[in-house]
């Protein structure tokens, strides 16, 4: 099976040029790695023209989620059977990527993401905020799908595409295009019932407390993650039948 990951970027100079170094010092890490620049002005667009490796330039940030579908067509278009995400702030570790890929490749699971909370996963100095905040979303999907997740927020994730090439839902609408893609499509795989996922522990470092951490705005982010579980639970779609003839016609 033929694997992509892709790293969206949006003005994060600094930690993206550690993330590129350690992409590299980690070697082959999956078979081809997708960059994407949200509209950076602050010199990262410029790391990613210049990094080596293929990417798309995006004018404008309209969100994390509109790079996500940009980066999936990308890969559909090229007949990629596993699509990956790795941050491009460098809370994520390279060298672990065949954490979250290898569940795949050895056929034991769709859909896999990582988790800082299980054993052999570590989060130095995560904001008390986050720690606070995660496990009430974590009790957010349980109420809403019935699965216990460990860390329902973390990004480092990898999927088989022909969970997408079944999807009966619009995926490329655009309330999607902030976090709404992720977390839609993840509560849309657990209610499926159909699709084998997994949580891998996998380490998020964040930086020292009184330095910046993220990009998220107060309540209008946290209500951009939240909503797209809400709808995949009530709005009635999945995907098609598993020996549906439309689906593989779709698919071909």
């Amino acid at each position: 099976m033929k694997s992509l990951f892709f790293i969206p970027v949006f003005n994060e100079y600094r930690m993206f040029s550690v993330v590129l170094d350690e992409l590299r010092a980690a070697g082959p890490v999956c078979d081809a790695v997708l960059l994407v620049n949200n509209g950076s002005t602050d010199g990262s667009e410029k790391l990613v023209r210049q990094s080596g490796f293929p990417y798309i330039d995006l004018p404008k940030n309209l969100g994390i989620g509109f790079s996500f579908i940009k980066a999936v067509d990308w890969a559909l278009e090229r007949q990629f059977d596993i699509f990956g995400s790795i941050a491009g702030n460098g809370k994520m570790l390279a060298a672990e990527t065949p954490r979250v890929l290898d569940p795949i490749l050895r056929g034991e699971a769709d859909y896999v993401t990582g988790s800082r909370f299980l054993p052999g996963g570590s989060f130095p100095n995560l904001p008390l905020f986050r720690r606070s905040t995660i496990p009430m979303v974590n009790q957010l999907v349980k109420v809403l799908t019935g699965i216990s997740l460990t860390d329902a927020t973390c990004g480092f994730r990898a999927m088989r595409l022909d969970i997408l090439r079944s999807a009966q839902f619009d995926w490329h609408a655009s309330w999607l295009n902030t976090y709404g893609f992720e977390y839609y499509l993840y509560g849309k795989v657990l209610l499926a019932r159909r699709y084998r996922w997994k949580e891998v522990p996998i380490t998020m470092r964040y930086p020292p407390a009184g330095q910046p951490y993220t990009k998220m705005k107060a309540v209008v982010s946290w209500y951009q993650m939240i909503k797209p579980w809400v709808v995949a639970r009530f709005d009635g779609k999945g995907f098609c039948p598993e020996k549906s003839t439309l689906c593989q016609q779709q698919a071909s």
